[in-house]
């Protein structure tokens, strides 16, 4: 993923990781930040970020990105960490190859500061051990 990286294993009905993108993806909306979910049937990857922040710095696109993927029946594993969005993928290549320490440093801050990863792993937590 990144420069930073949360991994836990979360216990619950792997069926349910669309619905628990769902409950990310509403929680993060509501504080104003955008997020895309790539594969909503499935739900196992989703994009957070917040529009003008990153869009503005140094024509970047970039994003905390969730990953939900079953590892058993019962086990889920959970990953969060930076993400370049891949549409802007050839211009962010530029870009990293020369502003690589500043960017690096600043999404790596941002992330840390806010603990997107943390409240995204806590709602993931909450939704599947309430049932």
């Amino acid at each position: 993923m990144g420069a930073f990286s949360t991994k836990k294993t979360l216990y619950g009905d792997t069926a349910r990781i669309p619905q628990v993108a769902e409950k990310i993806r509403q929680a993060f909306v509501n504080e104003g930040y955008e997020v895309r979910i790539e594969d909503p049937a499935s739900g196992q990857r989703i994009f957070i970020s917040k529009g003008g922040l990153f869009k503005a710095a140094l024509g970047l696109r970039t994003a905390l990105e969730v990953t939900m993927t079953p590892i058993s029946s019962g086990e889920i594993a959970f990953e969060a960490g930076v993400s370049v969005v891949k549409q802007q993928l050839v211009p962010t290549l530029i870009t990293m190859f020369v502003f690589a320490p500043v960017v690096i440093a600043q999404v790596w801050g941002m992330v840390q500061q806010s603990k997107l990863d943390e409240k995204a792993l806590a709602i993931a937590e909450r939704e599947l051990y309430k049932h």
